[in-house]
């Protein structure tokens, strides 16, 4: 009989129904002692008509007890009522990856996050003897802070639909059964590889492999058929990714992963290659190979500012070279005033005897007094008020010049008024102003959203529990180009500077969202 919304069950009170299956229902409880919310699974209407089945059960329920797993739903404690078996398990705030796929597309790199959970999940487990048997999108959830959660952990469920089969013959849902599971054999950690291989195909393309009206036609093509490679649903995958898809969907348990941690440690490494968190990749540097999920739209990009270098360097070389017509006839006249002078010396020391008086010794040339021979001055300090002179996003004010000599050149031969008075190729004084304003304005955003993040981080970790590892990464990614921002443009690299704050903004945007600002 279906319990009652303010129905006690032993120290529970009963608040909402959450959901039933062909097993039993499951409800929202409140522990009247401790006062803490969790969820309450009644497995059998009566156990006692089945004690076959009630002792496999309970059997499990000892072993799910012992499984401590951040990834896993716990398992509270179970009892008996009225001939029922009651599971009380955590209670997990969230939506299920089903429901999470039906929002919008899942982007890639956030769906590996969830994947390599879910498999350090099952690794955990099948090392304890413990198979699910059931692994599906519905039996995901993700939580408000983007961690994944395994549910109904070794708990299979009865049903005349395609999605359940009736525990004893065969167990699962049969989108998701291994072969040797729709043979009914004996399913071990092989096929709940099989099951998230199916589960990463869905995900990742929007579709099951198998599909058809009646669950014989999904059953013979779980034993005889092979799937559509998923590249070929959606053609943004990377080639490994397909591959490790297939190989988990192989119709024989010895050709695919032989473990949990074999398919998570593959799918580690596709995210190591792909987004590069060990640092944050150099301007010009090759995007990664593959994008986002179809349907999630790619961050604008900044307008380029090649353009106006190119106009510049124009200017520049045009400048050049009316100096140099300036000064053309000035340096070839004095070189030929000194060759007559030499030519006359020449043959004044050659001609017959003259008379011996000493003539007056050539005065030597005026050296040519260049910067090195020069004390440099001490080079400028930047002003203490500007936004930017704090860690760890620190920049050179607009206008200095770091690593170069602060003094002119000077040389014998005098420039041109208009020549001299040219400035120095590079950008604007408002250009290297806007730049740093930007890079202020980053740098708010930036020490609040990292507040914010390390502020959730805190009470998981108070929990034993961890961010999903995008979160992190996109922090630490953050820091990388907020700090390369800053030296960029203490080099007044211009074009350098705004593609890491480019990057920069695109990290904010993810911690931004992760925390609903």
């Amino acid at each position: 009989m279906p319990l009652e919304q303010g129905q006690r069950v032993g120290d529970y009170e009963v608040l909402s129904l959450l959901g039933a299956g062909g097993m039993g229902r499951v409800y929202r409880v409140r522990n009247i002692i401790s006062d803490r919310f969790e969820a309450m699974k009644v497995l059998l209407p009566d156990y006692a008509s089945e004690p076959e089945l009630a002792a496999r059960f309970m059997a499990e329920i000892r072993t799910l007890a012992s499984l401590d797993h951040p990834n896993i739903a716990q398992l509270r404690t179970a009892f008996q009522f009225e001939n029922q078996l009651v599971m009380v398990m955590e209670f997990v705030e969230g939506v299920t990856m089903d429901s999470l796929a039906r929002q919008g597309p899942v982007p890639l790199e956030q769906m590996l996050e969830f994947a390599s959970q879910v498999l350090s999940a099952l690794s955990y487990a099948h090392g304890r003897g413990v198979t699910h048997r059931d692994i599906k999108p519905a039996n995901i959830m993700i939580t408000s802070h983007g961690l994944a959660k395994l549910m109904d952990f070794g708990i299979a469920k009865s049903a005349s639909d395609l999605q359940l089969t009736r525990p004893g013959t065969t167990m699962g849902s049969v989108y998701y059964m291994s072969p040797e599971q729709v043979r009914g054999g004996t399913a071990d950690a092989r096929s709940d590889i099989y099951s998230f291989g199916v589960t990463l195909y869905e995900m990742l393309t929007g579709r099951k492999p198998f599909q058809a009206d009646t669950s014989f036609s999904v059953l013979n093509a779980q034993l005889n058929e092979a799937p559509t490679p998923p590249m070929q649903l959606n053609p943004t995958l990377p080639q490994p990714l397909n591959e490790i898809i297939l190989k988990a969907m192989a119709k024989a348990p010895a050709e695919r992963f032989q473990s949990a941690e074999a398919m998570r440690n593959a799918l580690k490494s596709l995210q190591a290659t792909s987004t590069g968190v060990a640092g944050a990749p150099q301007p010009g540097a090759a995007e990664p190979a593959w994008q986002p999920l179809r349907g999630v739209p790619a961050p604008a990009a900044r307008k380029s500012q090649r353009g106006v270098w190119i106009g510049i360097g124009a200017a520049a070389a045009l400048i050049a070279l009316i100096a140099v017509a300036a000064l053309l006839p000035h340096i070839l006249s004095t070189r030929a005033s000194q060759k007559a002078e030499q030519t006359t010396s020449n043959v004044e020391s050659s001609s017959p005897a003259q008379p011996t008086a000493a003539a007056p010794a050539p005065q030597p040339a005026a050296p040519v007094a260049t910067a090195a021979a020069q004390p440099p001055p001490q080079p400028a300090t930047p002003s203490q008020s500007g936004k930017m002179n704090r860690a760890p996003y620190v920049s050179a004010q607009p206008g200095q010049q770091p690593g170069s000599p602060t003094s002119e050149t000077r040389t014998a031969v005098s420039l041109p008024p208009a020549a001299a008075a040219q400035p120095p190729a590079g950008p604007s004084p408002k250009e290297l102003q806007d730049a740093h304003d930007r890079l202020a304005d980053l740098g708010a955003r930036a020490d609040a959203a990292t507040s914010g993040v390390d502020s959730i981080r805190r009470q998981q970790q108070a929990q034993g529990l961890d961010l999903r590892g995008d979160i992190l990464a996109a922090e630490n990614r953050l820091s990388n180009d907020m700090n390369a921002a800053g030296q960029a443009l203490n080099r007044n690299d211009l074009d350098s500077a705004s593609q890491y704050m480019d990057r920069a903004e695109r990290e904010l945007t993810t911690l931004e969202t992760f925390l609903g600002r």
